[in-house]
């Protein structure tokens, strides 16, 4: 005799959820035996009404990003490379005023060369004062030289005088450019605010010195918050970024709770690539590609009211799903349109699709739904109408188990009993089938063997084993 063993084979379907058989034996669930789901190729998806018609789409595909608070605006002072940090005047936490003294470079070495400088143009200055004294005196002698010879040298030494003095005054314009510039340097020795707002962070000269002078964001030695209302920093991956544009409203969820939410609307949205972790992205209710790149944008909030300053958020695009609407509201792509009539592809009690006529009401355009007044239930299960759909097909239902065929021929011992729940036992308590009434029963632990409750074969699979 062929040994049967009965098995569950559970679809979880768009992280849905059909315990199917072992929910409804074991768990004592509500399913019920009348919704059988094919284990046919050509099978149609069907999804509960209940679920197409709740908070999202009948997909459960809701773009939603990571975001996280910051200041409305940030303000980050490097350190010059080429200048020596002399003395910081404010501490991390302090609160500072626009143009108020951060801290100072030091100048000493500017000073010196001003020093110098000038010494050097009074130097040249006396060389010229010299060459002029020289000329004055040349050009007397020509006066009294009648020899030709003797007045062409002359004229030679004062050209050459002339020439030395252009120089030296050249040097001197140089020089005083230069004390020009230093003068500068010192008088911008001490760096201010530029911006009011809160000291976040001071780093710290000794161990950071290298990253000051690379180009990256950590490179900045302060970084000051602007004090006031915040906005959120959100991550977008490649694959949806023309999904959100300037301009578009949304909605900001907290990660704590829910029903703590925010409105603003994106202000900005980078073109460079962050380099951070390309799973800072966060796509609800699918997986996130962790090869793929990132970028940032900028939300400006209503009201930041309840927000904390580094606080991690949900954004998503504000689609209206936030608004509460009495009555059935289905998804129009949903719905088959035919003169004055509209149909959904709707599974029956026979497990088969068909077309199936309802009454719509109002339309929202925004969110592309109809009201539907008449011909629906929030227990049935309709199909996207996707071609190829043809009436009498079977169904895979979202949340029921999937079952097969019976084979009739099979000749099963009344006292064996089938581990159901499929923990791999043949224990009491399981499952028996009568062939005749091709029943399942489940069975309590007890000596006399009575059924416990009855059932048909919606939950299990037959499947031989020699």
């Amino acid at each position: 005799m062929k040994k049967a063993i009965i098995t569950i084979l559970i679809l979880a379907l768009l992280g849905g959820g059909g315990y199917g058989a072992y929910y409804y034996f074991y768990l004592g669930g509500s399913a019920t035996t009348e919704r059988v789901s094919s284990s046919s190729e050509d099978a149609v998806y069907v999804e509960k009404v209940s679920a197409i018609t709740g908070y999202g789409s009948g997909t459960g595909v809701v773009d939603r990003y990571s975001g996280e608070v910051e200041a409305q605006a940030t303000l980050e002072i490097k350190l010059d490379s080429n200048r020596t940090l002399d003395e910081c005047f404010v501490e991390v936490g302090d609160i500072v005023e626009e143009d108020q003294a951060l801290f100072s470079y030091e100048t000493q070495e500017e000073e010196d060369q001003i020093v110098q400088n000038e010494i050097d143009i009074e130097k040249q200055q006396m060389e010229i004062e010299s060459y002029e004294a020289q000329i004055t005196s040349y050009e007397k002698l020509i006066a009294t030289y009648t020899d030709e010879d003797d007045i062409l040298e002359a004229n030679l030494m004062i050209q050459s005088y002339q020439n030395s003095i252009r120089s030296l005054e050249y040097e001197i314009q140089s020089l005083q450019a230069e004390n020009e510039s230093l003068q500068e340097t010192i008088d911008e020795s001490v760096v201010t605010a530029e911006m009011g707002g809160i000291v976040q962070k001071i780093s710290d000269t000794e161990t950071d010195s290298d990253s000051y002078y690379s180009s990256s964001e950590s490179s900045a030695y302060i970084t000051i918050l602007a004090e006031g209302d915040y906005r959120i920093k959100g991550t977008i991956n490649e694959l949806n970024y023309n999904d959100i544009y300037e301009g578009i409203s949304v909605i900001v969820y907290s990660r704590v709770d829910s029903s703590q939410t925010w409105t603003g609307e994106i202000t900005d949205i980078s073109t460079e690539q962050d380099e951070g972790d390309s799973d800072s992205y966060y796509y609800y209710y699918s997986s996130s590609s962790s090869d793929t790149s990132t970028y940032s944008f900028y939300v400006d909030l209503d009201s930041s009211e309840g927000l904390l300053l580094g606080q991690h958020v949900y954004i998503e695009v504000d689609s209206g799903q936030s608004e509460e609407k009495s009555g059935m509201w289905l998804e129009e792509f949903y719905i088959i349109q035919e003169g004055d009539s509209a149909y959904v592809w709707l599974a029956n009690t026979s497990n088969l699709i068909e077309k199936h006529e309802i009454t719509l009401g109002e339309y929202d355009g925004e969110l592309a739904e109809y009201e539907v007044l008449d011909g629906l239930e929030a227990d049935d299960y309709i199909a996207f109408p996707s071609d190829g759909i043809s009436e009498g097909d079977p169904v895979i239902y979202s949340d029921i188990a999937v079952v097969s065929e019976l084979d009739d021929s099979d000749d099963l011992d009344d006292e064996d009993y089938y581990d159901a729940d499929a923990d791999g036992e043949e224990d009491d308590a399981d499952v028996y089938y009568d062939v005749d009434e091709g029943i399942y029963y489940s069975i309590e632990d007890d000596d006399d063997g009575e059924y416990d409750e009855e059932f048909d074969d919606s939950f299990a699979v037959i499947e031989e084993e020699e």
